[in-house]
């Protein structure tokens, strides 16, 4: 049972009251949505379960560890269903947990199975350069450097990563542009990034040291793996960096529609310019999609309600 009714009705808020801070509006949130999440990540289990299986299976036969853990690529599409619903959520959005996170997973799987094999093979190359540098680093020094160069692209990298899920789910783009855009945001969200990094190492070790304790400690911490890990990290990223993604992204194309609206620029000028009518977009219900394909899915939907 919920500990409080959110749906008895209140005094409301006032339109000249002061936006709260994000860090109230993160518990606040995350009260609300505390079981939703909950479902979310039993949700997502269900495939992390599957494939944990597949790796069990396949590195039983002896084959290398990193052929082994191959099936993790598989999760990809998950986590793009995952992050729609904890995205709205940090939105203060409504979202349906099944068919919203089986709609977007199916919706963007192709995209979604590129990036995995992309961020799987990222990191299966830096872990073996990074193992190869650190030891050749002992009797030859100029390699700390390579070793040091591998440790600032992984951290570029892991904060791309903050974004390019999200992305990925919100804009109808392609991987390419959502690839540069999540490397300026790596950078323009440096404060976000370094923020959510230091909030995952600290809850990381938090895990860590309910493992080291009594077994009941080790207990609560599988059952905080079970019930909450998965959906928690998401919620918390995506809150995080959304607002970075609306301020770079978003933003600047309304503010892009509203000087062409002031500046009463026809479809001639259009027309002479199509690299800037490809990159025409409609943002709308949660995601960026170019007007061309949004005009003909509302000129659909007209011819339906007409039927």
């Amino acid at each position: 049972m919920p500990l409080f009714n959110y749906s008895k009705p209140g005094p409301g808020v006032s339109k000249n009251a002061p936006p709260k801070k994000r860090i109230v509006l993160f518990f606040e949130i995350l009260g609300r949505k505390f079981f939703p999440l909950i479902r979310c990540n039993l949700l997502f289990l269900i495939p992390v379960i599957l494939v944990g299986i597949m790796i069990f299976f396949i590195g039983m036969t002896g084959v290398n560890l990193y052929i082994a853990c191959l099936p993790f690529v598989l999760l990809a599409p998950f986590l793009g269903g995952l992050t729609y619903i904890t995205r709205n959520y940090a939105r203060e959005e409504h979202a349906f947990i099944l068919s919203d996170f089986l709609d977007t997973a199916k919706s963007n799987w192709k995209q979604l199975l590129i990036h995995g094999a992309i961020t799987y093979l990222f990191v299966v190359a830096m872990n073996i350069a990074i193992k190869f540098y650190a030891f050749q680093a002992a009797s030859q020094p100029v390699f700390y450097i390579l070793f040091g160069l591998c440790l600032i692209a992984s951290a570029v990298f892991l904060f791309m990563q903050y974004y390019i899920t999200l992305m990925i789910i919100t804009f109808e783009l392609n991987l390419r542009a959502i690839y540069r855009n999540a490397l300026i945001l790596a950078f323009a969200g440096f404060k976000q990034n370094i923020l959510v990094t230091l909030v995952l190492i600290l809850f990381f070790a938090f895990l860590f040291l309910l493992n080291s304790l009594h077994i009941i400690a080790m207990l609560v911490a599988i059952l905080l793996c079970v019930i909450l890990l998965f959906s928690f990290l998401s919620f918390l990223i995506n809150f995080a960096v959304y607002p970075v993604v609306e301020r770079y992204l978003i933003q600047p194309y309304y503010t892009n529609v509203q000087q062409g609206d002031e500046s009463g620029e026809t479809e001639t000028n259009l027309e002479a310019e199509p690299e800037r009518r490809e990159s025409e977009y409609i943002y709308e219900n949660g995601r960026l999609i170019k007007k061309s394909l949004f005009e003909q899915e509302k000129l659909f939907d007209d011819t339906d309600q007409q039927k």
